[in-house]
């Protein structure tokens, strides 16, 4: 049996919602539904911010509410507050994919992104097979390299 779902005007909750808004604030994404008028007059209230700020750029939308609207997410969270010390391009970790890179340069990476994550197991560090590696194993990793006297950073894995 087919079910209509109705959506009601999420500022008044009364009128039907032609509409969901997205938009985001202070860090955070929202998505309101409004019916024509206050969709209208959201717009209106917003349009001398948006005529000064800077636009960034569209969001990843991924997630679907009840009504089959995608709503923005943020692309990716961050894993820890620190990075380890040999962050280079663009502040990003220099270990990180990138999709543009040369293969041997990725593959090197790989292998330190292996090789931290094998010690984070090593070291009581919950990680799984895949997935994210939060900074604060790599930090280790570092230091302990460090303290043993091998190589850090790029140069652990024959890149300079």
């Amino acid at each position: 049996m087919a079910k209509k779902v109705l959506l009601v005007d999420d500022f008044d909750n009364d009128t039907h919602a032609t509409e969901t808004v997205i938009f985001a604030f202070d860090g955070e994404t929202f998505a309101v539904d409004l019916c024509e008028e206050n969709a209208l007059a959201f717009r209106e209230l917003l349009a001398p911010y948006v005529d000064v700020a800077t636009k960034l750029g569209k969001h990843k939308l991924d997630k679907r509410p009840a009504n089959g609207k995608r709503v923005s997410t943020s692309v990716r969270p961050q894993t820890a507050k620190t990075l380890p010390a040999n962050t280079s391009v663009n502040g990003k970790p220099w270990y990180r994919h990138n999709p543009d890179g040369a293969p041997e340069q990725e593959k090197a990476k790989k292998r330190y992104r292996d090789m931290a994550r094998q010690f984070g197991r090593e070291n009581g560090y919950e990680l799984g097979k895949r997935g994210v590696i939060p900074a604060d194993v790599y930090a280790a990793f570092e230091e302990y390299r460090r303290e043993e006297g091998l190589p850090v950073g790029p140069e652990s894995v024959g890149l300079t």
